[in-house]
């Protein structure tokens, strides 16, 4: 898979770059939607959710880390605590002007 390293701070990016962002990165979303979907704990991210952020490097030891994994229960525990968190953490991405506020105790603006 293709990293791009002017990511090297997802948050950093305004709203309408990061979906410009997503759509230059279709294709790994499509790899890394259905593993994170299939790994993560909780509800199941949707079509929104941000998955092609593991092709880059910021969390390119965290995909390498999930590895060929295929069930949740393969993975070590500090893994898949990272997974949670990168799911919690980026559920909003796409929707919010906001990103980097994530763990805000209110909700983030929407755009």
């Amino acid at each position: 898979m293709d990293t791009y390293a002017f990511l090297a701070d997802p948050r950093a990016l305004p709203l309408a770059e990061r979906r410009a962002t997503a759509a230059r990165l279709h294709n790994e979303q499509a790899v890394w939607l259905p593993r994170v979907r299939q790994l993560a704990d909780g509800p199941a991210p949707d079509e929104q959710f941000p998955a092609f952020l593991l092709a880059t490097p910021p969390f390119a030891d965290l995909a390498r880390r999930l590895g060929n994994t295929t069930r949740r229960c393969q993975l070590p525990t500090e893994v898949a605590d990272e997974l949670d968190w990168f799911v919690l953490a980026f559920t909003d991405y796409l929707r919010t002007c906001d990103g980097e506020d994530s763990f805000a105790p209110v909700a983030p603006q929407r755009c």
